[in-house]
Parts: C-alpha cells; sequence; structure tokens
C-alpha cells in the first residue's frame, strides 16, 4: 500500500472512525514506547509497521486472523475480494466473511480499495510461514540472475531467445499463476521429488520436512530436478534450506484447496444452575478468599517466613503455612501471590531473608470486605505466576518470586471474557460448563494467539484460580467474574459486585458455652484484634471461630487488660450482649490466679505471699532445672533470667507477672514490625490496575487533533525500527516459556 493512498484512506475518515481504530490500537495512544502519534503521516507510518500490526492482530479471534492469513498469501499487493473469497472457499458477498474484514478495517490491518484489499504492513512479516506456504514466485525468483531465470524458462519450455530479464521474468510469473500448467509439470516429475514437492506444498518447509531436506544437501538429482524447474529455490545462508513458491504450493495442493476458515466458535454444552447458586457460592469464596489473604499475611508477621537463596518461599515455608491456616499448599501459594502483588508482603529485602509485613497490611485490615474483594480481584488479574499450576515436570516455582506480569494477565481477562460469551443465555442467566475441555477450545477459537501452545494445565489452573476467588461458581461465571470484564464503567464494578454479595465486616461474634465464639462472615479489623488478644483462631473462611482457653485468657492479662477490662470489651462485641457463664467463671478463676506470683529480674527473684503456692512452685518437677529454691518466706530464687523463669512457669500453667524494680507490674507487649512498601506496589494496593488507561491519550481527543491539523512530512519519514524488550531476570523469562511453550 502506497503511502499517498494510506494517509488518503485516514484522511477520509470521520472522527469516530478515527478514533475507533485509535482505541481498538493503544499502542498507537502512547502505550507504544514510541508514544502516541502526532500527526497523519506518523500514524500511516505506525500502521505500516509489520510489528505494530503483529499487535493488532495478536487479540483477535480466529475468523478475522484466518482472513488476515489468507490475505499474507495473495499479498503482498493488493488482494482481490474475490480472489480471497475463492481460496477460503466462501462467496464474495459471505456475511462471515464481510465481518472479518469489516473488523480487519477498523483495526487497520487490511483496508478496502474498490474490489481491492489492500495491507498498510507486509502482513507476510506476521505471519511466519502463512498457510504453509512460501513467499510468491516474484520475491523467490527475484534475487536469480538473468542466465539463472532463461535457465528456468528453457527447462519449463519458454521461449526466452532475445528477451532482457524483465520479460523472462513476467514469463516465468505467467507460467507459475496457472496452477494446471504447474500441475502438469509435477506430474512429470520422477516420484522422489513429486513425493517430497508434495511434502513440502502440504506442510512447508518447518519440521519434519526442514530435516527431510537437510539430507538432500549433497544436491540429490530430485531435488537438482526441482531446482531447475523453479519449483524449489536454494535460500543462501547459514545451513542448506529451500523454498517452495506459494503459487506452487496451492497448485499442487490441487484445485479443491481451501483455506481454513472457522467462522462460528465451537460449541460449548451447558447445563443449567439453580437462580442465585453461583452467587450464594462467590460470597463464600470471596469471604474465604479476603480471610486467607489476611491469615497469610498474619502468619508471616507472627512466625517468620524464610526465604530461598535464590528468592521466593520455599516448599517447606509453604507447608508450614499451609498447616497453619488448614488449606492446601497450592491455595497457599495463590494466597502468597497475591499479598505480594498487593503490597502486603514484601519478599525482596537484601539485608533479611525473610517475609516482612509492610505498612500496607495495616490499612487494607481496615477496608470493607467489599473493597477487600476489589482489591484481591485486580492483585490477580495482575500477579506474573500462575502460582497453582503444576508443571508437567512437577517442579514449581517458588512463591513470590515474579512481578513481571507478562501475557498472564491478557490470558486471565480472556478467559474470563470467553466464559462470559459462552456461559450466559439469552435471558442474562449463568449457565454451568459440562466439559472444560469445551471452554478451553472456545479460548482458542476466541484468542488464538494468546492460547496457542499453552503448556498442559494453565486453563485449568487459571480456572481454579477464579474459582477460589468467586469469579465462577458451579462452573458458571458470577456477577464478581463479569465485572471484572465492565472497563467502561465509570464505577468500580468489581467492588459495587462485591457490595451487592458481601455483608459489612462484623463488629460482634457468637459467644458458645463450650468457650467458642463465632463470626460469621469477615470480622472487623477491631474485632479481630480483640479477639486474637483473647482467644485462639481455630477456622477461617465464611465464618471464623476462635476458641477461649486459661492460656489465651492469661495471655490477655498479661498484655495489662485487667480482669473486668477483658470482660467489659468481649460483652461489647457479643450479639446476644452478655458472655456464657463458663467464659465469665474461665476469667474470674483466672483473675483470682494472675499476678499470685511475681517475678522481679535478680538473677531472678519469685515473690509471692501465698506461701503454699509458693511450695507448688518449688516442688513443680518441670521446673527442677531452674534451680529453684527459698532463702525466706515469700520468696525462690530462680538461676534462670526473668524472661525464662516467666515463660517457664506459664508453660507449666502458673499465671505469674513481671515485676519492677519499685514492685511494679511490668507489661510487655509483642513488637509489631513493619516495613515500607516499594512505590510500585504499594500503588498498587492504592489503585486499580486499569491497563488500558496507563498515561494513554483520549483517542476522541487526538482524532479531532490529527484530522484538524495538516499532516506533516510522509509516513516513510514515521517508521520505527521495532525494539527488543530489556530482560534483567533470565529465570523469569524462562517460566514464561515453559507456561506458554514459546520457542
Amino acid at each position: 500500500m502506497t503511502d499517498d493512498v494510506l494517509l488518503h484512506w485516514l484522511a477520509e475518515m470521520d472522527r469516530d472512525r478515527l478514533a475507533g481504530l485509535l482505541r481498538l490500537r493503544p499502542g498507537l495512544l502512547g502505550l507504544d514506547p514510541s508514544g502516541a502519534v502526532d500527526s497523519l503521516a506518523e500514524l500511516a507510518g505506525r500502521l505500516a509497521e509489520p510489528e505494530s500490526a503483529s499487535e493488532a492482530l495478536s487479540g483477535m479471534p480466529t475468523p478475522v486472523l484466518q482472513v488476515a492469513e489468507a490475505a499474507a498469501v495473495l499479498g503482498p499487493g493488493p488482494v482481490p475480494r474475490d480472489g480471497l473469497a475463492a481460496l477460503l472457499g466462501l462467496a464474495d458477498d459471505d456475511p462471515s466473511l464481510a465481518t472479518a474484514l469489516e473488523r480487519l478495517e477498523q483495526i487497520g490491518v487490511l483496508v478496502p480499495c474498490g474490489g481491492l484489499l489492500i495491507a498498510p504492513a507486509d502482513l507476510r512479516l506476521v505471519f511466519r510461514e502463512p498457510l504453509r506456504l512460501g513467499p510468491p514466485a516474484a520475491e523467490v525468483l527475484h534475487p536469480l540472475t538473468a542466465p539463472q531465470l532463461t535457465a528456468i524458462a528453457h527447462a519449463l519450455g519458454l521461449p526466452a531467445a532475445r528477451r532482457t530479464r524483465a520479460d523472462t521474468m513476467a514469463s516465468l510469473l505467467d507460467f507459475f499463476a496457472d496452477p494446471d500448467r504447474v500441475r502438469q509439470l509435477v506430474a512429470q516429475a520422477p516420484e522422489a521429488t513429486k513425493a517430497l514437492l508434495e511434502g513440502i506444498a502440504v506442510r512447508g518447509v518447518q519440521p519434519p520436512y526442514g530435516v527431510l531436506l537437510d539430507a538432500y544437501a549433497s544436491a540429490a538429482r530430485e531435488v537438482i530436478w526441482a531446482e531447475e524447474r523453479g519449483l524449489l529455490t536454494r535460500l543462501h545462508g547459514w545451513g542448506y534450506a529451500l523454498q517452495m513458491p506459494s503459487e506452487v504450493g496451492l497448485a499442487v495442493r490441487g484445485p479443491t484447496y481451501r483455506a481454513p476458515f472457522s467462522a462460528e466458535p465451537p460449541a460449548v454444552p451447558t447445563v443449567e444452575i439453580p437462580r442465585g447458586l453461583p452467587e450464594r457460592e462467590a460470597a463464600a469464596a470471596l469471604t474465604a478468599a479476603i480471610d486467607h489473604v489476611i491469615g497469610v499475611v498474619d502468619a508471616c508477621d507472627q512466625h517468620p517466613v524464610a526465604l530461598l537463596k535464590a528468592g521466593g518461599v520455599g516448599v517447606r515455608e509453604v507447608r508450614r503455612l499451609a498447616k497453619r491456616l488448614d488449606v492446601a499448599e497450592q491455595e497457599t501459594r495463590l494466597w502468597l501471590e497475591i499479598a505480594g502483588e498487593l503490597g502486603l508482603i514484601l519478599a525482596m529485602d537484601a539485608a533479611e531473608a525473610a517475609v516482612l509485613v509492610t505498612e500496607e497490611f495495616d490499612t487494607f485490615r481496615r477496608l470493607s470486605p467489599a473493597e477487600q474483594a476489589d482489591r484481591i480481584v485486580h492483585a490477580w488479574l495482575t500477579v506474573g505466576a500462575l502460582p497453582t499450576w503444576l508443571p508437567p515436570e512437577g517442579r514449581q516455582e517458588p512463591p513470590l518470586s515474579y512481578f513481571a506480569g507478562g501475557p498472564l494477565p491478557a490470558l486471565r481477562l480472556t478467559v474470563l471474557g470467553v466464559a462470559g460469551q459462552v456461559l450466559i443465555d439469552v435471558d442474562g442467566e449463568p449457565r454451568g460448563l459440562s466439559d472444560f475441555a469445551d471452554l478451553a477450545a472456545a479460548v482458542r477459537w476466541f484468542a488464538p494467539v494468546l492460547s496457542a501452545d499453552l503448556a498442559d494445565g494453565v486453563l485449568e489452573s487459571l480456572w481454579s484460580e477464579a474459582r477460589s476467588l468467586g469469579l465462577v461458581a458451579h462452573n458458571a461465571p458470577t456477577t464478581v467474574g463479569l465485572a471484572v470484564l465492565a472497563t467502561a464503567d465509570p464505577e468500580c464494578p468489581v467492588r459495587t459486585a462485591a457490595e451487592q454479595l458481601l455483608s459489612p465486616a462484623s463488629a460482634a461474634g457468637i459467644f458458645q458455652a463450650d468457650l467458642t465464639v463465632v463470626v460469621p462472615g469477615s470480622p472487623s479489623a477491631e474485632l479481630a484484634d480483640l479477639l486474637d488478644a483473647t482467644a485462639d483462631r481455630e477456622g477461617r473462611g465464611a465464618a471464623s471461630v476462635w476458641r477461649f482457653s486459661a492460656a489465651s485468657v492469661r495471655r490477655a492479662l498479661d498484655d495489662g487488660m485487667s480482669p473486668e477490662e477483658l470482660e467489659k470489651a468481649l460483652t461489647e462485641v457479643s450479639q446476644s450482649g452478655e458472655l456464657p457463664q463458663p467464659l465469665r467463671y474461665l476469667i474470674g478463676d483466672l483473675a483470682r490466679q494472675h499476678g499470685a506470683v511475681r517475678v522481679r529480674a535478680a538473677g531472678c527473684v519469685i515473690r509471692s505471699a501465698d506461701d503454699a503456692l509458693l511450695a507448688e512452685v518449688a516442688a513443680t518437677s518441670r521446673l527442677r532445672d531452674l534451680g529453684l529454691w527459698q532463702p525466706a518466706a515469700g520468696v525462690l530464687i530462680s538461676s534462670a533470667a526473668a524472661d525464662e523463669t516467666l515463660r517457664r512457669l506459664r508453660e507449666a500453667g502458673f499465671a505469674p507477672v513481671e515485676e519492677g524494680d519499685h514492685g511494679e507490674v511490668k507489661v510487655s507487649h509483642r513488637p509489631v514490625r513493619r516495613v515500607t512498601a516499594p512505590e510500585r506496589m504499594a500503588a498498587a494496593a492504592l489503585e486499580l490496575p486499569e491497563v488500558a488507561n496507563w498515561s494513554l491519550v483520549d483517542p476522541e481527543e487526538l482524532a479531532d487533533r490529527l484530522l484538524t491539523q495538516p499532516s506533516a512530512g510522509s509516513a516513510e519519514g514515521h517508521r520505527h525500527q521495532a525494539r527488543r524488550p530489556e530482560v534483567d531476570d533470565l529465570e523469569e523469562i524462562a517460566y514464561l516459556e515453559r507456561l506458554f511453550k514459546m520457542e
């Protein structure tokens, strides 16, 4: 396509059409390193770049890619629309073809011009080997010298006497453009040559035929016969390779050959789901997800999680966390990754080989459940690893190792988007998936580039993670899962959907006679802090359970709460407004015991006004190694330090307190340490990651500016060289190569 034709096509657009083109090509709005376009001339130059066309096509469904690939075979010049339709086995006015061509025009990849279709970029540079066919004859024969062309014409029986090189080239191109003459020629070939030509025509020169061609490197007669007639030509460079003109390949495939065209997505059988069932399950899953994310951070805060020397959390630590949270190891990996993406924990501190809790965690805990769910879902969308995926070889990467997004965020949105199309009935009600393989086939139809060559189990793991977050339930998309796709909504759609499913954080619990307290839904941060300080958590998820014990109540008293303050605080958070009798008795009994034994640093001294109690302490076998002895009434001397003596007394079932130098009770609190998250992580925790709006120019405003200002320069002067991404982490690249089977 000439620059003038492309510029004219752009200039004839109205504002809405041009804005639509820019919106579908975010690289032109500033997402590309080259920045936003500033003139129609630059826009034309960028549209002519194969890299830009490849990016635009990467998100297209199968029929659009198939039409573009067929056009690449018939290019690089103008492609007759009827010729393209014939290659695809369609009528010129076929509605499916018209839809695909309209989409290609919208993204600026294939532009109509009369009865012709013109590609701004050379589509042969976009598709590696379109339809497994080689370059057109004109491109294949162009490097040959005039004597070589004449020799081919002579072998084909074409008159070449007193002809120029251009005349000989035109005669050869006319020959190869006639499929009947090509087929007649191939029919005369030796059997070995014919088999080789037919194999290359069908499968291309990629392996396994690339290996087969290496066997002919000694220029066997069969290959020489095809070379002499231009059916195969040598590629000069490293190694030995041959190429076949696309006209020859199409002719050998026969007159009945048609390029593949899948107009409709594969059928996805579904089952009916009782109304409201997915939403109830989604609410439970979201509540559990919030609790598990908070739980995994709490666990890292209370018991330091060591990091591997190479980075990330090792298998042993993951198993320990899983046991503590009472969840599967794979889910534990998921919650660690999400917490890391939210900036709640930090695993990149070079000074300490442990997971550190950040200041963002304290902010996150005090958000409403809907806000927490919204941030968790968006964090999952941007996580750069697939934590629950078990590679075929069985080696999983450690959690908290990777931070770059790669193709995974787009794949997650694609799978949810496809589910939103094929698993919703005409009334807008969700339908359950019968077999996941059907959805996987639909994903490959809607996003063939993104889903090509995925490793085994990738889509299944992604679907399982979405289920853990309440985005899908009963194999159907939920309102939260559909809200993820509503990027045009000015409000936060995920938060709005979560508000409809989740109750506000519970500020009170159900206190029971068995010394347990049950908190339905998500407990508020204040309630969780109080119960964590006074009881031991036994369960997480849709409801949280704590159990009071002598040790837990003693812990609260040790932290400085008086028995009266403790009973009052618990009564205030009881749904019934009162505490069960067993709990009141437990607090009263411990209140009478607490502080009866006192420890003062000396070496140290144990003091009590209760001589019988001191005698019991001295006679306790578990305390024998403290070397206790009684120099006077009301006093015991311990050979251990005060903190060790306190710990041992508490383990033995006593309720001691520590005294200061003047007899005052000393209260010690567990230190709470927080680190500041890096700026990028903190921003991710506070702002929604709306990728489509990252520093991009408004498409309507840019369209207005491009159409009203004169074009500056030529398109040729605005073409950019492709940029290689900078790679700092080879391990991350290796992980993505395994995930997406990159070569």
